[in-house]
């Protein structure tokens, strides 16, 4: 049969709506790929992000300044992404000066 061809079936209305029903179940089955909705990185502020590091605000704000960690202003206010804290923290392990 052509691909283009039309068919003209006498089916109940009932029987059609099932046989709908049950193709669009199959092809949303098959279709596996969903959209995620983008998530924003977490913000941190600085007592959440030094409770999240195990370290004082102190510390947080010495980073900060040495520029060791990114931070970030929203108006008056200073935030932390909180997974670059985790990836900066284990990709350069300790922040510890040696003398």
């Amino acid at each position: 049969m052509a691909t283009n061809a039309t068919l003209f079936v006498a089916m109940p209305f009932d029987e059609f709506a099932e046989l709908i029903q049950k193709t669009i179940k199959n092809e949303l089955k098959n279709f596996s790929i969903i959209p995620q909705p983008v998530q924003a990185d977490e913000l941190l502020n600085i007592e959440e992000a030094g409770a999240l590091l195990h370290v004082s605000k102190v510390t947080i704000h010495k980073w900060k300044k040495r520029r060791l960690i990114n931070a970030y202003r929203i108006g008056r206010k200073i935030y932390f992404k909180k997974q670059e804290l985790i990836e900066t923290i284990s990709s350069k392990g300790t922040f510890v000066k040696k003398v």
